[in-house]
């Protein structure tokens, strides 16, 4: 069990990204959200990787669009203005004076920089904002050893240079290929583990699709006026339960990856009972408005024949002796 929940994190790869940027985030009137953002504008005029960072990998990255910049990870001031200050260098020193010194950029090798941030300090640092990951996270045993940290798995290109290019996580992010096909995870563990690792990406697969499916079948039954509270606690809040899904993923913690898939699934169960019984009521339903109609349509076609055999039949007959009893009565009392 212990090497099953070890597997996990450490088998994880960042998606290949969209070559387009992210549609920028609107801010006031549906401007461009960092117009005015002292860290993006300067940084964007630069040459070589500072610039790059901007063009190339931020702007393309989930972090940009949900209008998180530079500031929001790094520090420093993005709200200064060139003009405020009598030259390039005392704008530069003043953005920069309250920049996280663990994330002071260090190069190694032409093409790839680090930072001073190291082992369970990522966790830390990345939990400002993703705080409930972060608890989950280093109550697993990666977060204990401090290493695969969260940029090993999310901010990582497949040849192993790190990168400001993070995307929306996904289960495409386990990597469940083997060495010799360059998986991340096959490194450090073994194909035992290795082939757990493909049944728990297919069960959290699987729950995210019964997530899904449940939501749209719920959706569904409240159109047609039916409501329940413990079910729309999963279906009307699908998104914060994919959300608790990954969270519970990044515990490694078999007992609550398969005690949450579980609760998932029955969830999922009811609503799918619900709503095949309301279909079948539907149906029903409808059987019976059509066997109405049928019988309506019946009582009117009898009526509407008996309406014609009166008018037909009964009235001309009754015309017919009225005019031959005038006929005797003439030839008997005549005029």
């Amino acid at each position: 069990m212990t090497a099953l929940c070890v597997i996990l994190l450490s088998c994880s790869v960042v998606l290949a990204a969209p070559n387009a940027e992210a549609p920028p985030p609107a801010g006031a009137g549906g401007e461009d959200a960092f117009a005015q953002n002292a860290c993006v504008r300067c940084h964007e005029n630069l040459s070589g990787r500072l610039g790059e960072i901007t063009h190339l990998e931020w702007k393309k990255s989930v972090h940009y669009a949900n209008g998180v910049g530079c500031e929001g990870c790094h520090g420093g001031d993005a709200s200064l203005r060139p003009e405020q200050f009598r030259s390039a260098d005392e704008f530069k020193n003043a953005s920069h004076q309250a920049r996280d010194p663990r994330l002071l950029a260090l190069q190694r090798g032409p093409e790839q920089f680090v930072s001073r941030v190291r082992g369970r300090e990522v966790s830390y640092f990345c939990g400002k904002c993703h705080g409930l990951v972060k608890e989950k996270h280093l109550g697993s045993p990666h977060g204990d050893n401090g290493d695969p940290t969260c940029l090993y798995c999310h901010a990582r290109r497949p040849d192993g240079t790190s990168t400001h290019e993070i995307h929306t996580a996904t289960l495409e992010i386990v990597d469940t290929r083997s060495r010799e096909e360059g998986g991340r995870c096959a490194p450090c563990h073994q194909a035992p583990t290795m082939e757990a690792v493909g049944q728990i990406k297919k069960t959290l697969a699987g729950t995210a699709a019964l997530i899904d499916d449940a939501s749209k079948q719920y959706e569904a039954l409240v159109e047609r006026g039916y409501r329940s509270l413990e079910l729309a606690g999963l279906q009307e809040h699908g998104r914060e339960v994919h959300s608790r899904l990954r969270r519970v993923f990044h515990s490694f913690d078999m007992r609550e990856i398969n005690g949450f898939a579980g609760e998932i699934q029955a969830l999922a169960e009811r609503t799918t009972r619900t709503h095949q019984l309301l279909e079948q009521v539907r149906a029903m339903r409808r059987r019976q408005t059509v066997v109405g109609l049928g019988v309506c349509a019946f009582l009117l076609a009898f009526v509407a024949l008996l309406l014609f055999y009166k008018r037909t039949y009964c009235l001309e007959h009754a015309s017919g002796l009225d005019l031959g009893g005038d006929r005797r009565s003439g030839s008997k009392h005549p005029p």
